[in-house]
C-alpha cells in the first residue's frame, strides 16, 4: 500500500480545540472525550489541578510529549533522533519497540475528520511485523512517569476508534487493529495495549454515543 497524502483541506485550530474541515470548524476528538467523560473523571481532574504545581506540571508533560513524538516521527523518517537529558528515558523505553516492530509506515501525523461532526491527527499507521500482508496497524503513543489508571486507558482506546472512524472518512482506509503503546522513563518496555477489531468496533459505538451528547449537550455551537 501506497503511503497516505495527509489532507491539505484539513488544518489545527490556533487554540487546538479543533480542525478546519471542508464542513467548517469541527471539535477535536481529544475535546470531545475530555468533555463526556465520567463526573468521577473530572472531579480527580480538578482535584489534581488544585496542586501547587499542577501547571507546571502539564506544561512540562505537553513538552515531553511533543519531543517524544518528533523523534519517534524522526527514526520512521530516516531523519537523526536527538538526545535530551529529561525526557530520554521515555524514549529509550519506546523507541527499541519501534524499531523491533514497524516496518513499514503508511501515514505519520495525518489529520482526520468525519461528517459526524468531528476531527483530530492520528500518530501513525502502519504494517507491523507479526501483521498479516493486508494488515495495519492504527498506533498511538503516549508518555507518564506512571501506569495510566483504567479510565485513561479506556480514554486512549476510545481516542484510537475515533480515528478509525476518521480514517475510514478521510482515506477511505480501516486498519483491523490498534495499538496504545506508553513510554515510561524507568521502564526497559514500554506499556502496551493491543485492540482488536472486535474491540475496536465496540468502543467506535460508545464514541459515537459520546460525540451525540457532546453535541447535544455540551457544544457551544447549539
Amino acid at each position: 500500500m501506497q503511503s497516505l497524502t495527509p489532507a491539505n483541506d484539513v488544518r489545527r485550530k490556533d487554540d487546538k480545540t479543533g480542525y478546519v474541515t471542508p464542513m467548517g470548524e469541527l471539535p477535536s476528538v481529544t475535546t470531545i472525550i475530555g468533555e463526556t467523560a465520567s463526573e468521577e473523571s473530572k472531579r480527580r481532574l480538578e482535584q489534581w489541578l488544585k496542586k501547587p504545581n499542577a501547571a507546571k506540571e502539564s506544561a512540562l508533560a505537553c513538552k515531553r510529549g511533543s519531543w517524544m513524538h518528533e523523534q519517534i516521527e524522526n527514526y520512521l523518517q530516516g531523519k537523526p533522533v536527538e538526545k535530551h537529558l529529561a525526557f530520554g528515558g521515555y524514549l529509550d523505553s519506546i523507541l527499541p519497540w519501534v524499531k523491533e516492530n514497524v516496518i513499514d509506515p503508511v501515514g505519520i501525523e495525518c489529520p482526520i475528520w468525519h461528517p459526524m461532526g468531528f476531527s483530530g491527527t492520528f500518530d501513525c499507521l502502519a504494517h507491523l511485523v507479526d501483521d498479516h500482508v493486508d494488515d495495519l496497524t492504527l498506533l498511538d503513543w503516549k508518555s507518564s512517569r506512571t501506569r495510566r489508571s483504567d479510565d485513561l486507558v479506556y480514554g486512549y482506546k476510545l481516542q484510537l476508534a475515533a480515528y478509525r472512524l476518521g480514517l475510514s472518512h478521510t482515506y477511505s482506509v480501516t486498519p483491523n487493529k490498534a495499538m496504545l503503546v506508553i513510554g515510561r522513563p524507568s521502564a526497559t518496555k514500554p506499556d502496551i495495549w493491543e485492540v482488536n477489531e472486535e474491540e475496536l468496533d465496540q468502543l467506535e459505538v460508545q464514541f459515537i454515543e459520546r460525540l451525540q451528547r457532546y453535541q447535544n449537550e455540551l457544544s457551544p455551537v447549539q
